[in-house]
């Protein structure tokens, strides 16, 4: 009888390591495990990163000597530099998509998508996400964003080039500038699926710190670095929805004719027929986010070196309800 309740026993085993084995795709590309996610997105935020720093030796360098040849130029940009010489419509580029790369691509959800999925589920006692299907379609959605965003360097007219504000009429007419092509319609697009990744990690952050927490877990004894990711992420639900709003409404008038940013825009002496809109409520959209985003950025960073501080002085950190209260 035990022979046959350990056979059962070990048969059982057996069908359940079989029906959770992993495939190289389900446990490295299309993953729902938190530190894997976690990984993936420091992979990609590294990338766009040296991609973002190329950028800005190559502004530098064309600020150290201008309108000089350099044969760098003219291997890297091709077209854009004819005789080595930096055009400067490319160097708009340069300055925009570098703008965009830092801000957005790496201090945005390069720090906190990897610090967030990682560290999140570790500290609050959590076996993972709230939603690890979520967490995935996040990361995947910012990948394809970072794959549109690269891809715009390659256009015919080249990459946007309005500043990474994107503040029309420059970003809302295709005619305005060579920058103002296919590659401010990629940088938009691009834009708006970013968006709805961020959006979908943050809510899953919210919800995890807010539901998952181990027993015995409260709010008020959280470490700071998990108070630092659930304000970022709060921030980041209330702000980046007007962001994508903008973002659309700025596609609709440059593609539908609709004129939400527009109103008497002139090129080259030709009227175009835009009438009614505002340059101006693209900015004040524009920076309901600007604002927050640098606490996005920097939250993060504070409650990770406030931890770490902690530990390494071993010492219990000063005034820890009212450093939750400054967040």
């Amino acid at each position: 009888m035990g022979q046959v309740i350990a056979a059962a026993t070990e048969h059982g085993h057996d069908d359940g390591h079989h029906h959770h084995k992993e495939t190289f795709v389900t446990k490295y590309i299309f993953s729902t495990d938190h530190k894997m996610i976690a990984k993936q997105y420091l992979i990609t935020g590294l990338i766009m990163g040296a991609i973002g720093i190329l950028m800005s030796v190559l502004m530098r360098m064309q600020i150290a000597n201008p309108e000089q040849p350099n044969v760098i130029f003219e291997a890297l940009l091709g077209k854009w530099a004819p005789g080595g010489v930096m055009d400067p419509n490319i160097y708009l580029a340069l300055v925009t998509i570098h703008g965009t790369i830092m801000v957005f691509f790496v201090l945005t959800a390069g720090l906190s998508g990897t610090f967030s999925n990682f560290l999140i589920p570790l500290q609050i006692g959590a076996r993972d996400m709230a939603s690890g299907f979520l967490n995935m379609v996040s990361y995947w959605l910012f990948f394809l964003s970072s794959a549109i965003m690269i891809s715009s360097l390659f256009v015919e007219l080249g990459p946007a080039a309005a500043g990474w504000t994107i503040y029309p009429p420059l970003s809302a007419v295709a005619k305005a500038m060579p920058g103002s092509g296919m590659g401010m319609t990629l940088w938009l697009v691009s834009m708006a699926i970013f968006i709805a990744s961020s959006l979908l990690g943050s809510l899953n952050y919210v919800v995890t710190v807010i539901n998952m927490r181990t027993k015995g877990m409260s709010m008020t004894r959280l470490p700071l670095t998990i108070w630092a990711f659930f304000v970022t992420a709060i921030i980041g639900v209330v702000s980046f929805p007007v962001l994508f709003a903008a973002a659309l409404l700025l596609i609709m008038d440059r593609s539908f004719g609709t004129s939400f940013f527009l109103s008497d825009i002139y090129i080259k002496g030709e009227v175009l027929a835009h009438q009614g809109g505002s340059p101006v409520l693209f900015e004040h959209l524009f920076w309901f986010l600007g604002h927050p985003e640098v606490y996005i950025v920097l939250l993060p960073a504070l409650g990770i070196t406030s931890e770490i501080i902690a530990t390494n002085s071993r010492k219990p950190i000063f005034g820890y309800r009212a450093m939750v209260a400054l967040f």
